[in-house]
């Protein structure tokens, strides 16, 4: 049983737990964008490496403050240092990723629905644009918006935000936290925005969102 001090991502698939059916949806299979169990299973097995990276993130967390409070002192070179922020920066990317291909195959689904055939463009097919739509998706995901626009915000933070780079020295305290520092268009016009979440908040409100989505697909569109 994997220690409860991990925040896994769950909904999907129990972390190391044989996958079976029950993980996965019957989606179609000819679409002008391929076969979408292939994505379906795509995601879920990237939950799975996306748990290894969170487990390794919290180990090595409180690795470090094990050997801050057994030696008065913590290895703080530039390499190790560094390790915990790229670790929650690629994870951001597949949680990103992750959400944006989610997206994509509700509307094709939704498509489908209304019109009997499947689009030739998918043209809600990421956070922003679903974002930008007064109303997506019958409204359903409107409870997400707030951990999509955070993650959005954050994981273009880490690609496009020069002043990220600023906030190298930062850590979380007792816990792991993520931190960006935003800089809309890299323009100094605009203000600079700080962000600090806990990751471990962040990652039960995503895992939420993971559930409702697997739930919406079932019953939306596949046992009508």
């Amino acid at each position: 049983m994997i220690d409860e001090k991990y925040p896994l991502i769950e909904a999907l698939k129990k972390y190391k737990a044989n996958f079976n059916k029950s993980q996965f949806i019957s989606l179609p299979t000819n679409t002008n964008f391929g076969n979408l169990n292939i994505i379906w299973m795509q995601i879920v097995v990237r939950t799975e490496s996306c748990n290894s990276e969170i487990i390794n993130i919290y180990d090595d967390f409180y690795n470090s403050k094990k050997e801050l409070v057994l030696n008065g002192t913590v290895d703080v070179s530039l390499e190790i240092g560094y390790k915990e922020i790229m670790k929650i920066e690629q994870l951001f990317y597949w949680l990103r990723k992750t959400s944006d291909e989610l997206i994509s195959l509700i509307f094709i689904l939704s498509y489908f629905k209304e019109n009997t055939r499947y689009p030739l463009k998918i043209k809600v097919s990421s956070i922003g644009e679903f974002l930008n739509k007064e109303k997506c998706f019958d409204g359903g995901f409107d409870k997400f918006k707030s951990i999509l626009l955070t993650l959005n915000e954050i994981s273009n933070g880490y690609k496009h935000s020069f002043i990220n780079s600023q906030l190298n020295s930062y850590s979380g305290s007792v816990h792991p936290v993520v931190f960006a520092y935003l800089m809309k268009y890299n323009d100094s016009k605009n203000s600079a925005e700080f962000r600090s979440i806990d990751l471990k908040v962040f990652l039960k409100e995503y895992d939420d969102f993971l559930k409702f989505t697997k739930k919406y697909i079932e019953l939306m569109y596949v046992n009508e």
